[in-house]
């Protein structure tokens, strides 16, 4: 990681100046050691700050601002002690794709990103995107923001994110609608509109069990949390083309659902 190379080259510093002092005390050792963790992740903002300001806002599938969205979240997922098990990734496909999953933490897109290694967005609620540095976030990475008191707008977003998987940018979206329950991993609310987006684009359709990711909320940042990310195999246009989006949802949520209890 880009990251991790940054932090081995201030090593390196640190070394060659430690030989360079006879007897270095425990306090300086100390305040180095501070001093090499505070640069590096001043670093880390300042790069991306400069990126996503700098990134021109029409081309959401670069393959270099998924090199770095992609260490970012590889570093935010770490700092919260999230260990993320995937079975199944050879059912992610070649063509473009729709994720469905349910949606029991914030960090769920995070992990979703990660574990499949693709350049893809998502699509989330308006509240997200309201700070300044998330919402160019939004705008460099292709995201979708759903104003859910709004529908003549929410429309206008779902016609643009149909427009942008038409065009080869996979997405991630969690048809609940937002967390609705902590307690509970299986999905328990169906909004058959979120369907509309493979359904109108003709998009493959990928369901995803998350296991694990309720307890992140409840646990401290510094304990461990595990979360297992079942990828069920791809359902292709042809085999949901006759079918209206509420079937599809509950066909969806079905295998999901099936996921979570045997995974």
């Amino acid at each position: 990681m880009f990251f991790i190379l940054i932090f081995i080259l201030l090593t390196v510093g640190f070394t060659l100046l430690y030989n360079l002092i006879p007897t270095p005390s425990l306090w300086f050792i100390i305040l180095w050691i501070f001093a090499a963790i505070l640069t590096t992740i001043l670093v880390i903002i300042v790069w991306a700050l400069l990126f996503i300001k700098l990134c021109p806002r029409n081309k959401p599938n670069g393959k270099i601002r998924h090199f770095v969205l992609r260490d970012l979240v590889w570093l935010f997922v770490k700092f919260y002690h999230v260990k993320y098990e995937v079975v199944g990734r050879k059912n992610i496909p070649d063509e473009t794709f729709v994720v469905y999953a349910n949606h029991k933490s914030n960090m769920d897109p995070l992990i979703l990103y990660l574990a499949l290694k693709k350049r893809l967005t998502a699509v989330g609620k308006s509240t997200l995107f309201k700070h300044p540095v998330m919402n160019n976030i939004k705008e460099t990475f292709g995201a979708i923001s759903i104003d859910r008191d709004n529908d003549r707008e929410a429309l206008k977003q779902i016609i643009f994110a149909i427009k942008e998987i038409k065009e080869g940018l996979s997405m991630i979206i969690f048809p609940e609608g937002g967390i609705k329950d902590r307690d509970e991993e299986e999905m328990v609310s169906l909004r058959a509109g979120a369907y509309k987006l493979v359904t109108k684009s003709q998009a493959t359709i990928l369901p995803i069990s998350i296991i694990g990711s309720s307890e992140i909320s409840k646990r401290k940042r510094y304990k461990r949390k595990n979360v297992k990310v079942i990828i069920h195999e791809p359902i292709r246009y042809d085999a949901f083309k006759q079918m209206n989006t509420n079937e599809i949802g509950l066909m969806v949520e079905e295998i999901i659902n099936n996921g979570v209890k045997n995974g």
